[in-house]
């Protein structure tokens, strides 16, 4: 094995160990986040950079120039769907009302014209 082999072995494993990092703590992002919005933002970053970390470690790993190149295709596909899929989700989860009671921050609301967070120190 030369050396090359194995900086891009070692970069490999590095690229599939730090994906998974990421996905593990968009576990518990969605285990310990309070609601839909946040959980929702959690998942998407976690997915995009972690899946895509793994795919890109993959890709340097299987050896193939072809399947490298197909990964890193996925990867970027991935960058550029994720974001705006999960915005599609969070417009809709907030136009619907489904919104956790505790949210400090509402400047959306104006825009759509309806009442605004309340808090206890506007009474």
């Amino acid at each position: 094995m030369s050396v090359v082999e194995a900086a891009l072995s070692v970069a490999g494993y590095l690229l599939v160990a730090l994906g998974t990092f990421f996905c593990l703590a968009m576990t518990v992002g969605i285990l310990r986040f309070p609601d839909a919005l946040t959980r929702l933002h959690a998942s998407t970053k976690g997915l995009t950079i972690g899946a895509g970390f793994i795919l890109v470690g993959a890709g340097i790993l299987s050896g193939s120039a072809a399947f490298a190149a197909r990964t890193i295709v996925i990867a970027a596909f991935m960058f550029l769907t994720n974001p705006i899929a999960a915005h599609a989700i969070a417009r809709a989860s907030y136009r619907s009302e489904v919104t956790h009671p505790e949210m400090e921050q509402d400047e959306y609301s104006e825009y759509l014209g309806r009442q605004g967070i309340v808090t206890d120190d506007d009474h």
